[in-house]
């Protein structure tokens, strides 16, 4: 499927059409399933604690007690959006971005994650049913020439994607969800 334009719109959609009904699907079958919890995953050493934050799509409550975390995930599809180069399809929760490493902004991308990620105070506000809030941003690593970051953008709504790209302005090098078109997870 390839979109022109409002491109991103669809990719955030598609994604959060899916996550509904997998959701809705668990509650029908009687699961005890929680949505959008936030984790710092205080194990993993990052050298900014917004890059520990994972907010979970789904976690269930077994009925031994257990809690099991679920991932929702989609195929990614073509997505093109003028003057972004985009050259590989793209799944709302495992945008990688790959840039330029001179000047890179790495304390904006900083603060605009920490912006995102609050369940407490969604920038936005919710989104209908979700939080309105990413999910994750992995640590930029340099890779050759270039930085390389993912993120997941969760049920924010497309306003964080075009604050992220205006953060990266004139630094990004290409757009896509190479994992998960490869077959992988973001």
């Amino acid at each position: 499927m390839t979109t022109e334009c409002g491109g991103i719109d669809s990719v955030r959609d598609n994604y959060l059409q899916r996550y509904g009904e997998a959701i809705r699907s668990y509650q029908r079958a009687g699961r005890n399933v929680f949505t959008e919890l936030c984790l710092d995953v205080t194990s993993a050493v990052r050298r900014h604690s917004v890059y520990r934050l994972i907010v979970v799509d789904c976690l269930e409550k077994l009925p031994d007690g257990q809690t099991k975390v679920i991932e929702i995930n989609v195929d990614p599809i073509d997505a093109k959006l003028p003057g972004l180069p985009i050259d590989a399809p793209i799944v709302w929760n495992g945008v990688e971005f790959r840039c330029d490493m001179e000047e890179f902004p790495e304390a904006s991308v900083i603060s605009w994650a920490e912006r995102w990620i609050s369940d407490e105070s969604p920038p936005l506000g919710p989104q209908g049913p979700w939080t309105g809030i990413i999910h994750s941003v992995t640590e930029p690593t340099q890779r050759g020439d270039r930085i390389e970051f993912s993120v997941d953008f969760g049920s924010a709504p497309v306003t964080a994607f075009f604050e992220l790209v205006g953060i990266l302005a004139g630094r990004i090098q290409a757009v896509g969800s190479y994992a998960m078109a490869a077959g992988g997870e973001a």
